[in-house]
């Protein structure tokens, strides 16, 4: 797999487990005992149903890519906001170019597969 479709399947796959995170900071505290393990199954959950990749390869990926994003800062968390908020590049701060390269490692050696709208 080329850069460009790895890059497109972070670009892209990662925004929906975003989404799980909401769903998760919601829950009571005895629901969300484990939140990186939650967001790691919302994460293969959606690669599987997009068709990326297989259950197998879903866990590597997805495990790789939340462990990554996990140790981003909240001051980091803040300052890419603050960015895309101001109509800035927040691909342009050296943290994001540092994490988006650690990101594409992940996907290093997978085969994952362009998503797949799912069927209605």
């Amino acid at each position: 797999m080329n850069f460009i479709s790895k890059s497109f399947l972070c670009n892209k796959l990662l925004p929906l487990v975003a989404l799980g995170t909401s769903a998760i900071m919601m829950a009571t505290p005895a629901q969300a005992l484990d939140i990186k393990q939650d967001q790691v199954n919302n994460c293969v959950a959606t690669a599987v149903k997009l068709k990326v990749a297989d259950n197998a390869t879903a866990k590597k990926f997805c495990g790789c890519t939340v462990n990554v994003r996990s140790k981003m800062t909240l001051g980091q968390m803040w300052e890419i906001e603050s960015y895309a908020q101001s109509g800035k590049d927040p691909s342009t701060l050296p943290y994001a170019k540092t994490m988006q390269k650690d990101l594409q490692q992940c996907g290093n050696g997978l085969k994952l597969n362009p998503p797949q709208k799912p069927k209605a």
